[in-house]
C-alpha cells in the first residue's frame, strides 16, 4: 500500500525518468559520453 493515496510512486518515478532522459542527464551524471562513443551507437543515432 502506498503512503500517498493520490499518486503512486511508480508514476512519480516514471516522470522523474522521463525528465532525466529529456534533459540528457546521463552525459553529466552517468555513462552518456562513453555510450555515445560506442561504434554501434554512432552508427544508429536512435540509440542516443
Amino acid at each position: 500500500m502506498s503512503s500517498n493515496p493520490v499518486v503512486d510512486y511508480h508514476v512519480v518515478y516514471a516522470l522523474a525518468m522521463i525528465v532525466f532522459a529529456a534533459t540528457a542527464a546521463g552525459t553529466a551524471w552517468g555513462l552518456g559520453r562513453l555510450w555515445a562513443r560506442l561504434p554501434i551507437v554512432r552508427d544508429h543515432r536512435w540509440l542516443r
